[in-house]
């Protein structure tokens, strides 16, 4: 008896595709025997089914005939200038990330996947801005996605931005004074453990002491343990921005959803994941149909494919292919 399946906007079956069992007694069609064609209309109907924190409000557009989503953060300017007054640093914004491009092909699945990946690079972005660092009597940002790479490309001097000297101070007092030097989204960091492990590598735990100013709920009273080479103030600021960005990534993970399901959250076990992705593709395909699906795939790995321009690029990116002598 033929089953009915429903499809989403922008997704067609593939001719002769079956239908697939699953353990639980329903049928779906897998991915994998869809063809896509994405319209903004269907990209904002995905949208509307997943939620996540608020503050970061997913748009997609049109321009020139191309589809993009774009990630709006709700938040203060890290970058305006405190003035005289606190409410200033208290105004919301919205603010805009970059915008990633949507291909009309690409599968129902990979779009989600990419609305994912766009909130966890804004949210990474805000990350390295939080990070303050006092140099000289000033507030810093080292970590922060806008410096200027071509300029330090050009101008630094590579024995100068490397620091090789021996530091005196107790290992202890190392870290009291870099954590000193360093707030994290309005937060302070102070030290509660420190250890040398055997093979000269230090543990250091470091408690983020809560303010009521900071939007980031991952943090709030959490004590993080670093794993680092040395404790130099360079070791440490970068050992914590890692465990930052991880913290942050961890968050969307958890609370990341599509039609309420958390597809990325830890706690769901990976056997089940596993054992759902071997039932859609663990049975025998109609000789017909095999050709069909075949000739699908070859179709859209050639959409794939960027144009080459002659220039200085392609001759580079020719160079490198040769080297792997692909047929």
């Amino acid at each position: 008896m033929d089953k009915a399946v429903p499809l989403r906007l922008g997704e067609k079956l593939m001719p002769k595709a079956p239908l697939v069992k699953l353990s639980n007694g329903e049928y779906c069609i897998p991915q994998h025997y869809l063809t896509y064609h994405h319209t903004l209309q269907s990209v904002e109907d995905l949208i509307c089914a997943i939620d996540y924190d608020p503050r970061y409000v997913v748009f997609a557009a049109q321009e020139s005939g191309c589809i993009y989503i774009q990630i709006g953060v709700v938040g203060p300017d890290n970058y305006a200038k405190q003035v005289n007054s606190e409410a200033y640093d208290e105004k919301l914004k919205l603010l805009f990330g970059r915008k990633w491009r949507v291909e009309p092909e690409l599968p129902t699945s990979e779009i989600i996947q990419s609305i994912f990946l766009a909130i966890k690079k804004s949210r990474e972005h805000e990350v390295r801005e939080l990070l303050k660092l006092r140099v000289n009597n000033c507030i810093t940002t080292p970590f922060n996605p806008h410096i200027d790479l071509p300029l330090m490309a050009e101008f630094y001097n590579k024995q100068s931005f490397y620091n090789h000297s021996h530091n005196s101070l107790s290992a202890e007092k190392q870290v009291i004074n870099v954590l000193n030097c360093i707030t994290y989204d309005h937060c302070q960091l102070s030290l509660i453990e420190l250890e040398q492990r055997r093979n000269g590598l230090w543990l250091v735990d470091i408690k983020i002491h809560q303010n009521p100013k900071s939007n980031l709920p991952e943090i709030a009273g959490k004590i993080v343990c670093l794993l680092t080479e040395d404790l130099s103030l360079n070791t440490l600021s970068r050992a914590l921005m890692h465990e930052f960005i991880r913290l942050s990534d961890l968050h969307v993970d958890k609370n990341f959803s599509y039609d309420g399901f958390h597809r990325f959250d830890p706690a769901i076990d990976i056997i089940n994941i596993a054992d759902l992705s071997q039932q859609s593709r663990k049975h025998e395909l109609a000789a017909q149909f095999a050709s069909e699906f075949s000739k699908s795939n070859y179709e859209t790995d050639q959409m794939r494919i960027p144009p080459v321009m002659p220039g200085a690029l392609a001759k580079k990116n020719k160079a490198i292919i040769e080297r792997f002598q692909m047929v």
